[in-house]
């Protein structure tokens, strides 16, 4: 075999391995990146919150396991209105009727907000 052949072929050879090594380091670099950025986003996601208030219990709807209240504002989260809550077990709703004053819990559940304790109080 003539020289010249000898060094393409080693020339190939070398590019090739060189270019599948590289490509090997990106996908190891790409996951990595995967890995950062998803402890990141798991990091900086707040904690389980809660917040105890009083309100006004508006309506209850026991087939859906939820309550509407007008309640106080639930600090560093939202003013002061009238929202309705989904209840994490339904059998806490019961025994409530519109007008009763009550003292709950909310916790914060991903984006939503889930009512986990609520019990009545004789004054607002």
């Amino acid at each position: 075999m003539r020289l010249w052949k000898v060094v393409v072929l080693v020339n190939v050879a070398l590019a090739l391995g060189i270019g599948l090594g590289y490509l090997r380091w990106a996908r190891d670099v790409r996951g990595l990146r995967e890995e950062v950025d998803r402890l990141r986003a798991e990091s900086e996601r707040p904690g389980p919150q809660s917040w105890t208030v009083r309100g006004i219990v508006r309506s209850v709807i026991p087939k859906l396991g939820a309550v509407f209240l007008t309640h106080e504002a639930l600090p560093g989260l939202m003013d002061a209105m009238t929202m309705g809550f989904e209840a994490e077990d339904p059998k806490i709703l019961d025994g409530l009727a519109p007008g009763d004053f009550v003292r709950f819990t909310v916790r914060r559940d991903g984006e939503k907000l889930v009512l986990v304790m609520i019990e009545k109080t004789r004054t607002p």
